[in-house]
């Protein structure tokens, strides 16, 4: 069985946990693809398997051995104790690629050090993308099985996850009251509740699709002063605990994108003023 697995199998995978709904129960292939299936048990194993349909459940890690690439998917609960697996084993990890798939990356150093390669592939927030980092040969299997789930790769460097997850949480979790207030704004216009949160999508939306072409330049700011009179207006229309937040975000981007620094001041010290306000 080992050298049927040896000839014909793309991949092994260890796993633990809700593998049915990640990206890997949805691969192309996989029947046909995937080799053995190692687990913390041969139940496990077998049960894993039979849902993804693919694989043969294997009773010993060591099964792995027989494929080049390895995936890895766990749970927070069951990963260490998958790592301790791999870490005890007797796979020679010279020439093995691993691929950590939407799990976190502890005991990825530890198989670089023993000879593996290892990147990462996780799911993401971004509509039709996959985040990937790591390096070849493991990326280059990973960047393929991006493709064939027909998304695109977002290539990062090691060490910058937090950095993508700020901007993802930025630009989805953080970003919703903000558009739940300027909908707020509009129903004090007199605007519909359903009218209003519709007008603040397509504003916002609006905004993301013309800095999708122009980036900066897209910025209504960029090479127009805004009239700070009607700006000082808007702020004291908008009410607490909103206006700090909106006070910051004037000056901020002013200041950031090193446009009209009068105004940014202006703004400054009607931040100030809002702050100080008992």
């Amino acid at each position: 069985m080992l050298r049927e697995l040896e000839f014909q199998a793309e991949y092994g995978l260890i796993a633990a946990g809700a593998v049915n709904s990640s990206f890997l129960a949805r691969l192309p292939g996989k029947a046909r693809a995937l080799g053995p299936v190692a687990a913390l048990s041969y139940r496990v194993a077998s049960r894993i398997a039979n849902t993804l349909r693919a694989g043969v459940a294997a009773r010993s890690v060591e099964e792995l051995g027989a494929v080049r690439l390895i995936l890895f998917h766990s749970s927070p609960s069951h990963h260490e104790s998958l790592v301790d697996l791999l870490r005890t084993s007797a796979i020679q990890w010279t020439g093995k690629s691993v691929i950590f798939c939407d799990s976190g990356p502890a005991g990825a150093e530890e198989l670089r050090n023993a000879g593996a390669s290892v990147s990462m592939l996780r799911s993401t927030a971004i509509p039709g993308r996959m985040v990937v980092e790591g390096s070849n040969p493991s990326l280059a299997f990973a960047l393929r099985l991006i493709r064939t789930l027909r998304k695109k790769a977002i290539q990062i460097e090691a060490g910058s996850t937090a950095a993508l997850e700020a901007a993802i949480t930025l630009g989805t979790s953080a970003l919703t009251p903000l558009i739940d207030h300027c909908a707020g704004l509009l129903r004090q216009c007199g605007l519909r509740d359903s009218d209003a949160m519709k007008v603040a999508a397509a504003l916002f939306e609006r905004t993301a699709r013309e800095y999708s072409h122009s980036g900066r330049q897209s910025w209504a700011w960029y090479s127009r002063e805004p009239d700070i009179e009607n700006l000082l207006k808007q702020i004291g229309a908008v009410g607490d605990p909103l206006r700090p937040a909106v006070c910051e975000l004037m000056e901020n981007g002013l200041r950031e994108l090193g446009r009209n620094p009068e105004t940014a001041a202006r703004i400054r010290e009607a931040l100030t003023t809002t702050r100080n306000r008992p």
